[in-house]
């Protein structure tokens, strides 16, 4: 036994911790972010701005800055062999015949984009931050263009 260990909270067993962690239970990206920036609103020595940049920087604009270097060097691999090719081959297809498919898609790079938005609308965010986020966007917009919103029936709804 260990005594004169100061500690917060009592507990009969060390082993009796929680099976599942929080961000185990959280299926979806959004729900973590949505989770870690609702504590840090509700601690008061927690700057909940801070937090969001750094969530942002340190994890959303890494992830997509990633996917944007892969995918500038991806590969490419057939849907029938799963050959893998460092360049379309110069028939445009694998040399079994199959489709060539890219390794790297576009949601991908698109995935943080949103989630990322939403943050710099509800808390302040630096100005470098803000514009590294504004670079990165048009970057993803030159390269696939602007993503094309669905509209819904009720807006062709005329009454």
């Amino acid at each position: 036994e260990v005594f004169h260990i100061k500690f917060t909270h009592g507990t009969a067993d060390v082993n009796d911790a929680p099976i599942k962690t929080k961000y185990v239970e959280l299926g979806s990206m959004k729900d973590k972010v949505t989770a870690q920036l609702g504590l840090a609103e509700k601690i008061v020595a927690v700057n909940k701005d801070s937090v969001a940049e750094l969530v942002i920087s340190k994890h959303f604009l890494r992830d997509i800055k990633g996917n944007l270097r892969t995918f500038s060097e991806q590969k490419v691999r057939c849907a029938t062999c799963n050959a893998k090719y460092r360049r379309v081959p110069l028939i445009g297809k694998c040399y079994c015949g199959g489709k060539l498919m890219l390794s790297v898609s576009e949601g991908a790079i698109r995935k943080y984009v949103e989630p990322t938005k939403h943050i710099i609308e509800k808390y302040k965010i630096s100005p470098y931050l803000f514009q590294q986020f504004s670079l990165l966007e048009k970057d993803i917009d030159s390269l696939f263009g602007k993503k094309a919103r669905q509209l819904g029936l009720e807006r062709f709804n005329a009454k």
